[in-house]
Parts: C-alpha cells; structure tokens; sequence
C-alpha cells in the first residue's frame, strides 16, 4: 500500500514538501488547502506534474477546512462551489487521484435543552445543497478524482450522514477514515463505514489517545499495525498525518521496524 505525509508547517514550499517525501520513499504529500501556498491558485498541473516526475511521488489535496458547500447563502455557498471546481480540476488535470473534505455540521441554535442544528431544521434546502455539491464534484472530476469525506473528532449527526449518504450514491465519492478522530469521538461514527463497505479510500494514520490526535505512531493507544492491515485490505492508501518534521521521521522508522514499510 502507499504511505504519504501531510504538507506541514516547516514546509516553506510545495517543492520542499516533495523532497522530503523523497527523502523519507513516501509515495505522495497530502496538499492541505488552508495553507495559502497550496491553494489552487497558487500551483498549475505543469509545477505538481514536473514535481512528480522530479521526486517520484505524487500528491493528494485536502480541501480547506473551513470548506461549507451547502450554506444557505447562495454568494457564500458559490465561492465555496468555486473553491471546490477549481481544486478538483486541478487535481485532474495533475493526475491527482484524491481529494479529502470535512463535511461540516454548520450553525446550531442552543436551546435549554439541546442544540438545534439550521441544516436539520431547514433539511430540504440543505439537502438541495447537498446535490448540488455532488453534481460539481461529478462535474469536475470526469470520473477521475475520488472526492472521500472524513471523520472528525465530532461524530457524525444524523442529518450529516443521510447528506454523505446521498454523495456515496456517486462512484465519484468515498470515505477517509481518520483513526485519531475516530478515537476521540469514541468511535461513534464506525457504524457508518460498516454501512458502506468497500467506500473507504483513503487514511489519515497517527496515534492517539482518547483527549489528543495527531501523535507519532507509538506514542498514543492505537494498534497501527491492525489499521495499516484494515486500510491495505480496503485498498485504501494512508497519509502519516503527523504534524513535524521530526514525528514523521519517527513514525516512518516505527513502520519500517515492523516490517509494514515498503522502504
């Protein structure tokens, strides 16, 4: 299976990110978006695909993380819409094969005695929205870029998943599991890619505990080797979302200490 790293702060470019891939034989970097070096304005296909060539790797986007394609603003709703053609037509064009989003859970209004949420209160528009999204992505991807929604450390309301549920009704559409998130939502979400098997594309892998994500593989409560198992039998790829330089060199020689590292 391929392993990657997530862009990360100590990167002053998306040159210097390939390289240290290379350095460490990972197969891809991850491009988060809500870096501005790595938004879609500012890198063509030409400068990733000679990057790819240059470092034998090759790159995923995640989308950034503030992304809200189904607000009830139609302005709000089409600078998002915007954002999102514009990644995903890059990343086919630069031979990208996915790009990762939070689905997020928008406004709520908290009552005496709970919260009530503005997408499920007003469920047909942000269903309409939801559709909407998904014919974009359809539309920008030609069928050549998986688009994967994934788990935070929030889980899923019921009104998020019936709206994930209609983007999986598109083969253009998958699942990321991210295992530290999982964790810390104590699991709650695990229902939902046993609902749909066979959707889960992509990985975010790092240890966790049940209060802090992101920890170096070893450091926290998880059984990497058990999830590094679940995502090769998902063929399903996996980014070390490890936050330094320095982690991720550990966490690459964790892997490669137990014979799980193709290096």
């Amino acid at each position: 299976m391929h392993f990657g790293m997530p862009f990360l702060l100590e990167n002053d470019s998306v040159e210097e990110a390939a390289k240290l891939a290379a350095e460490l034989k990972l197969d891809f970097v991850e491009l988060n978006m809500s870096f501005p070096i790595c938004q879609a304005e500012h890198i063509s296909s030409r400068q990733l695909l000679d990057l790819q060539q240059e470092y034998g790797i090759y790159f995923t986007f995640h989308l950034d993380e503030e992304m809200a394609p189904c607000t009830f603003s139609p302005a709000i709703r089409h600078a998002w819409h915007q954002v999102a053609r514009e990644a995903i037509t890059l990343a086919r064009e630069a031979h990208v094969p996915t790009v990762n989003l939070h689905w997020l859970r928008g406004v709520y209004v908290t009552l005496p005695h709970t919260r009530d949420f503005l997408f499920n209160r007003y469920r047909e528009e942000y269903m309409s929205n939801t559709l909407e999204f998904r014919a974009l992505c359809e539309d920008a991807s030609q069928g050549q870029v998986r688009v994967c929604v994934e788990n935070t450390e929030t889980p899923w309301e019921p009104f998020q998943t019936d709206s994930i549920d209609l983007l999986l009704e598109s083969p253009v559409f998958g699942l990321t599991l991210d295992v530290g998130h999982e964790k810390v939502a104590a699991y709650r979400d695990d229902y939902f890619y046993m609902k749909h098997p066979g959707r889960l594309n992509h990985m975010h892998l790092h240890d966790a505990t049940p209060r802090q994500c992101h920890m170096p593989l070893g450091a926290g409560e998880l059984d990497i080797v058990s999830l590094v198992r679940k995502a090769d039998a998902a063929g399903a790829r996996a980014v070390l979302e490890i936050k330094t330089v320095a982690a991720l060199r550990d966490s690459v020689r964790y892997l490669q200490e137990r014979g799980i590292y193709h290096a």
